[in-house]
C-alpha cells in the first residue's frame, strides 16, 4: 500500500517549482524521479523526458532558462488524493529566442514517494503553445486525416 502525501508537501513542491530555483526543486524530488513534458520538442525545446533528480535539476538549471524566462504559474485547481496530485492552470513565460510572451493551459499529474515527487507528467495545451512559440497559426487543413475530422498531433 502506498503512503498518502500530505497536502503541505504538494504545496511546498509547487512553491519550489514556481521559484524556478533548481536546488529547491531538487530538494522536493525523489532520487529516481521520472519527469515527462509532452509536446513537440522540435518546436517547444523544453519538452521531453528526464530520469533521476540530477537530470531534472540540470534541466531547470540549463535547458529551461536558455529557452524561456518563467513569469507565472496560475494554479486554478490543485487536487491531492492518496499518493497523487493533479494541477490545472496557466503557464506564462517569455520565449528567449523571439521575446514573445507565451501563455497556455497546463496540467500536471504527480505521484509522490516519501513526500517527494517520484513521477511528474506535464500535459500542455501543445497546439496553442506551439503556435505561440512559432509565432503563427498552424495550418492543419492539409494535414493527413484532416478531411476525415481526425485530431491532428503536431
Amino acid at each position: 500500500m502506498t503512503e498518502s502525501v500530505p497536502r503541505a508537501a504538494v504545496e511546498a513542491f509547487y512553491r519550489a517549482y514556481i521559484s524556478r530555483d533548481p536546488q529547491r526543486i531538487g530538494a522536493a524530488l525523489d532520487d529516481d524521479v521520472e519527469w515527462h513534458v509532452n509536446g513537440p520538442a522540435e518546436v517547444i525545446k523544453i519538452c521531453g523526458s528526464w530520469r533521476g533528480k540530477t537530470a531534472v535539476v540540470e534541466r531547470f538549471s540549463g535547458l529551461v532558462p536558455q529557452v524561456i524566462a518563467f513569469k507565472a504559474l496560475e494554479i486554478e485547481h490543485l487536487l491531492v488524493d492518496g499518493d497523487c496530485s493533479a494541477m490545472f492552470g496557466r503557464l506564462t513565460c517569455h520565449h528567449r529566442e523571439t521575446g514573445r510572451v507565451i501563455s497556455h493551459r497546463v496540467s500536471h499529474i504527480a505521484r509522490y514517494r516519501n513526500g517527494k515527487v517520484a513521477y511528474f507528467r506535464v500535459v500542455n495545451d501543445t497546439f496553442d503553445a506551439a503556435e505561440q512559440f512559432l509565432g503563427h497559426r498552424l495550418n492543419v487543413e492539409d494535414a493527413p486525416g484532416a478531411d476525415e475530422g481526425n485530431l491532428i498531433a503536431i
